[in-house]
């Protein structure tokens, strides 16, 4: 009996190690896949504005949203930015995330199976469209797209229409309030504030019944 107690607690040392291992390594181990979306609350520009309108999915206050392309073990998001519609990578996108205890505040959306045939071409057409300018007046009709607009023409189904709906846009805050920012925002490029015209949010589009939050970096 007392001689093989040293194997049995050997034994039970390397079960525990096992455990300790499995449980500190679970997040090194979640792999990103192309088209997935990663939404993030990021820093800064109009961030808070568009904070104030949106809320996502856990009531997570989204401000942005890119699509995860993985090229020869580099991951990229194509992302629509003030500086126009780009192939950022990974680290880089990530930096620019508010974070919670240091941890970027970012999730992974992941499309469920029945529409996941319709990634690659999405990811074509998101790269098509590199280099085109932003958004800012958030008009579905002009050639210019901000980030869950790219994330909308991107994704098309086998009858080229949107696999995310359009939601009607709202630039009130949760009291009703129209803050002096968009009053400014839109004064700045001459057009009427776009209230109640079919769009898109970072928030809605977490919240929608075509992907799964599959991850969370926060």
């Amino acid at each position: 009996m007392t001689k093989d107690l040293p194997k049995k607690l050997k034994y039970c040392i390397h079960i525990l190690l096992f455990l300790f291992c499995t449980c500190t390594t679970s997040s090194e181990r979640f792999s990103l896949q192309t088209g997935d979306l990663l939404f993030q609350v990021d820093k800064g520009g109009m961030s808070e504005a568009i904070a104030k309108v949106t809320i996502g999915e856990s009531n997570v206050n989204y401000t942005h949203v890119g699509i995860v392309l993985v090229k020869n073990d580099t991951i990229f998001a194509i992302e629509a930015i003030p500086s126009g519609v780009s192939k950022t990578l990974l680290d880089t996108f990530m930096l620019r995330s508010a974070t919670l205890e240091e941890k970027p505040i970012v999730a992974v959306g992941r499309l469920k199976q029945e529409y996941r045939e319709f990634i690659p071409q999405a990811l074509i057409r998101a790269e098509n469209l590199l280099g085109k300018p932003y958004d800012f007046v958030f008009d579905p009709d002009n050639d210019a797209y901000y980030c869950s607009e790219l994330v909308m023409v991107s994704f098309l189904d086998n009858q080229n229409m949107p696999i995310f709906e359009p939601v009607s846009m709202s630039f009130h805050d949760a009291g009703g309030n129209l803050s002096k920012y968009w009053i400014e925002h839109f004064e700045k490029y001459n057009v009427i504030i776009p209230e109640n015209r079919q769009g898109s949010n970072p928030g809605d589009l977490s919240k929608s019944d075509k992907i799964e939050i599959v991850y969370r970096f926060f």
